[in-house]
């Protein structure tokens, strides 16, 4: 039986974007994923290493919290959304989210709080939280079984890099 849930603990931005590089490694088809945490958590970090791990080009990612979405060339095409300036839901569904959510894609979410009642069921829900001298804990729960098999690749990649 598949776990679910995945906690870890990361000493620094490399570490992140190390663990990035593993999930994104492990994405062998569409997946959405919601990444949590206050500003400056790793968020943006951690999606730079997932793009890194699916082969696309690594300084080609930003935070989209001013243009809201971007979108990167890889494996996987993945799109990059970020719902912290929004103020209703249905401001997220006039950017035409609905196709990249139906898409053979990865979608990562940051910010999701006020869109995660919309999106699939299937998800990859991650959070980051800030621990002292500057370390993160990272937190992640599959609710589904597309999420439940890439948090178990995840999980191996981790423990046996």
């Amino acid at each position: 039986m598949l776990e679910k849930q995945l906690n870890t603990f990361l000493a620094n931005e490399l570490e992140t974007l190390k663990a990035g590089r593993f999930l994104g490694m492990s994405c062998q088809e569409p997946l959405i994923v919601l990444l949590s945490g206050q500003l400056g958590a790793g968020k943006t970090t951690l999606t730079r290493g997932i793009v890194e791990g699916l082969g696309g080009v690594i300084d080609d990612v930003s935070s989209p919290t001013f243009t809201l979405i971007h979108e990167y060339q890889a494996r996987l095409s993945v799109y990059h959304l970020d719902t912290y300036r929004l103020k209703t839901s249905a401001e997220f569904f006039e950017l035409g989210v609905d196709e990249l959510l139906e898409s053979e894609a990865v979608v990562l979410i940051e910010w999701p709080e006020l869109v995660s009642e919309y999106l699939p069921a299937d998800r990859l829900e991650i959070e980051i939280f800030h621990q002292p001298e500057n370390t993160r804990e990272l937190t992640a729960q599959a609710t589904g079984p597309t999420a439940c098999r890439v948090l178990e690749k995840w999980r191996e990649l981790l423990r046996d890099p």
